[in-house]
């Protein structure tokens, strides 16, 4: 499975590398952002496309790893939870075990 996703990153770095290399001149017009908002006019240097994309896709990535962080930290709670929930059982499973079944207390009741 490592094998194979170390070839779909390959092949994806290779697409990604072609798509710049083919598009290089509509990739490298300037485009100038503006944001208007009632009483803000707000308006960005020029800036090549290619630029945004790359901005756009390394914003993506970090969204992604947060995601994939907070998740990460989540099931580590959980699973530090059920552990501890685990052990807990064992050792009552242990001390009931270790109870001689012939006491009184320890018999079924009969009849009623």
């Amino acid at each position: 499975m490592r094998y194979l996703k170390a070839a779909l990153l390959a092949l994806l770095f290779v697409c990604s590398m072609l798509f710049f290399v083919q598009n290089n001149g509509p990739l490298s017009s300037s485009v100038q952002l503006e944001f208007n908002l009632i009483a803000v006019h707000l308006v960005s240097q020029p800036l090549p496309v290619y630029l945004l994309v790359l901005m756009g896709f390394l914003v993506g990535a970090l969204f992604t790893l947060g995601f994939l962080l907070v998740e990460r930290i989540r099931l580590g709670l959980e699973l530090k939870g059920l552990r501890r929930q685990y052990a807990a059982l064992e050792d009552e499973a242990l001390t009931l075990r270790t109870l001689p079944l012939n006491q009184p207390e320890n018999q079924q009741q009969t009849g009623a």
